[in-house]
């Protein structure tokens, strides 16, 4: 495997082990529980959970979207979440751009990854914007797969914040229905992540047949 690609993986194979040990508390409950009870300091900690995720490939994005919903008001935990997002994103790509053109040792370490095409220049905001869209998992490599392709960093940034927020809305909304586990808010939210990926495997198998 190309030496140059040995940093980035070995920082995303040390952040996993450092949090493997407390996967259990690695939910939004738990999060929520151990937040400070400022809100700029729980803003704060949250964000800096994000930036924590984007290395580790160790939990679930939602686990802190969700985290956000409970530990703020609707309109906060919406905005503390998109920026959340925003940085989550940006660490995994950054360190890509860093290994530019090592494709191909890439997919060879993570063979999730050989089906991903680097997607075009002129299109690569609207593949960016499929992929957040529909969840396309592990996010952090694909992340990382996407800065190493090249992929301008406002096609990366705009369409990818853009397909993460309907998701990230949802998540936000699941958090604020977990103290009423099956109501209204609960379905609603479940129901549409589900609807989301739906929509974006229609909307990508009808640009490719384009």
């Amino acid at each position: 495997m190309d030496r140059r690609w040995w940093v980035p993986l070995l920082i995303l194979c040390a952040g996993a082990l450092a949090l493997w040990p407390l996967r259990g508390a690695l939910t939004a409950e738990g999060i929520a529980a151990r937040s400070p009870r400022q809100a700029w300091l729980a803003a704060a900690f949250l964000l800096a959970l994000y930036a924590v995720k984007s290395l580790s490939v160790a939990f679930p994005l939602s686990a802190l979207e969700a985290a956000g919903g409970m530990l703020f008001p609707l309109p906060a935990a919406l905005a503390v979440n998109a920026c959340g997002v925003a940085v989550a994103q940006a660490v995994p790509y950054l360190l890509g751009r860093r290994q530019r053109g090592g494709l191909g040792a890439l997919r060879e370490r993570f063979p999730a990854l050989a089906a991903l095409a680097p997607p075009a220049e002129n299109g690569a905001g609207r593949a960016v914007f499929l992929l957040r869209l529909g969840g396309a998992s592990p996010g952090d490599l694909v992340s990382m797969y996407l800065g190493a392709a090249g992929v301008p960093w406002r096609a990366y940034f705009v369409g990818g914040l853009l397909g993460s927020l309907p998701r990230a809305a949802s998540a936000t909304l699941l958090g604020t229905a977990l103290w009423e586990i099956g109501g209204d808010r609960f379905w609603l939210s479940l129901g549409a992540g589900g609807l989301l990926t739906a929509v974006s495997l229609v909307l990508w198998r009808a640009w490719h047949r384009g």
